[in-house]
């Protein structure tokens, strides 16, 4: 038991560093196309490449009308306007900044879910949400720390709509979870759903000639794969094996380490400059999701399914 916790907690580590990076990852895609071709493509890459995964362990899965009606919302919310926003977030704003926003998913998801779906609201939460959100709100009304490249604070705006998009998200996949529909399956029709979404958003503001312009470098296009399959797709399953082993709020708290990666990606790919308010943010924002997301020792580990991650 303790090695495969190791295992577990060894494939948590990459996958957060992987969604660090994967900013980054997006931030350089936008140099060479449009934000939103950048995610038309991205997305249908990911979900088609769980596909086979879907098939081998389930076969031709063919949800009801219940489910269907859930997963059009979760693509909606978690995939079209999430990665809508991302990639035009990241354009005007740095990775460093999308990253400490995008670490709010936690404390957020359990904010909305104690308002609409019941959950309990505890004193412990309140105040994780008071530093979490107090380091957010540092940034976005801060200027930003590389002012060489004329940034503003409409980037922080959009991150903010795009981490909101993903947790509404979250929470109908929370209710498609009460069906027993496989979470493999969730996140691959949902994924998919959301990557027609975008290229149909993408034909009626911009036309089918927009497709012309995808001329990438062979650079780009390895790391538009290694966004797509490595941190949206393989991310996601490992992420989806976590919270079946050691349960959602234990496993989103690996969610702690994705500022930390997108800042390093961002010195070290972006020549992104770190200013001490990221510092501050940065352990604002995590002592605020530490207080708000851990919960009293439990001697067995909890088994939850039927939530699912993509970035």
């Amino acid at each position: 038991m303790v090695k495969s916790e190791k295992t577990i907690y060894f494939i948590l580590a990459m996958v957060v560093i992987s969604w660090g990076l994967n900013i980054v990852m997006v931030k350089y895609l936008t140099q060479f196309i449009s934000p939103m071709l950048v995610a038309a493509i991205r997305m249908p890459l990911a979900g088609i490449v769980l596909l086979p995964f879907v098939f081998k362990k389930y076969g031709f899965y063919k949800p009801n009308a219940k489910q269907w009606g859930l997963l059009f919302l979760i693509g909606l919310t978690s995939i079209f306007f999430h990665q809508l926003f991302l990639a035009y977030g990241v354009v005007t704003t740095t990775a460093t900044n999308a990253s400490l926003i995008l670490g709010l998913n936690p404390l957020t998801t359990a904010l909305l879910a104690s308002i609409f779906i019941g959950e309990k609201f505890s004193m412990r939460l309140g105040l994780g949400i008071l530093f979490g959100f107090s380091g957010v709100v540092l940034v976005v009304t801060s200027k930003s720390a590389d002012s060489s490249v004329g940034l503003s604070g409409w980037g922080d705006v959009i991150m903010l709509l795009s981490m909101l998009a993903y947790v509404v998200g979250a929470l109908f996949i929370k209710k498609l979870s009460t069906t027993s529909m496989p979470t493999l399956v969730v996140t691959t029709y949902s994924t998919l759903i959301g990557g027609i979404m975008l290229n149909l958003g993408t034909v009626t503001f911009f036309g089918p000639s927009s497709y012309a312009q995808i001329h990438l470098p062979a650079m780009a296009w390895a790391v538009m794969l290694m966004s797509a399959w490595g941190a949206s797709s393989l991310g996601t399953l490992g992420w989806n094996h976590g919270i079946k082993f050691l349960g959602a709020n234990k496993t989103a708290m690996f969610l702690n380490g994705l500022p930390f990666a997108s800042m390093v990606g961002g010195i070290i790919f972006l020549d992104e400059k770190i200013g001490w308010i990221h510092v501050v943010a940065f352990l604002l924002t995590t002592v605020g999701i530490v207080i708000g997301t851990l919960k009293k020792r439990d001697s067995r580990l909890p088994s939850v399914g039927g939530k699912s991650v993509n970035t």
